[in-house]
């Protein structure tokens, strides 16, 4: 499952792999539309996984939609640019969901 995420898994699934293998399938059949391209590319549905997760407070799942966007070539303009989306949409509340994830996002990457 992580290769098909450029090498990244989230510490969630890592949790359910090691209890549940059946629900990790599950997830991941549940999971392969946003792996691959179709009429829209899976950059694109990573950055709308990220504002869902954001928008629905999920501070850890932030983090984790993010580093899979960065690794179908999201940029940080970019990741930045669905964060003011959210907080036009949803409120300030969505930056305070996001900032940690974001944050170590952004001191992990590769300038």
């Amino acid at each position: 499952m992580c290769s098909d995420m450029g090498g990244f898994m989230p510490e969630t699934l890592k949790s359910i792999h090691n209890e549940d293998e059946d629900l990790l399938r599950l997830i991941h059949d549940m999971d392969e539309m946003c792996l691959s391209s179709g009429e829209i590319d899976k950059k694109t549905k990573r950055l709308i996984a990220m504002a869902c997760v954001c928008i629905r407070g999920c501070e850890d799942c932030v983090y984790s939609q993010a580093k899979v966007a960065k690794n179908f070539g999201a940029t940080k303009k970019e990741i930045l640019e669905v964060l003011k989306i959210c907080v036009l949409t949803s409120g300030v509340p969505c930056w305070s969901t996001a900032k940690k994830g974001i944050l170590k996002l952004f001191s992990e990457w590769d300038d």
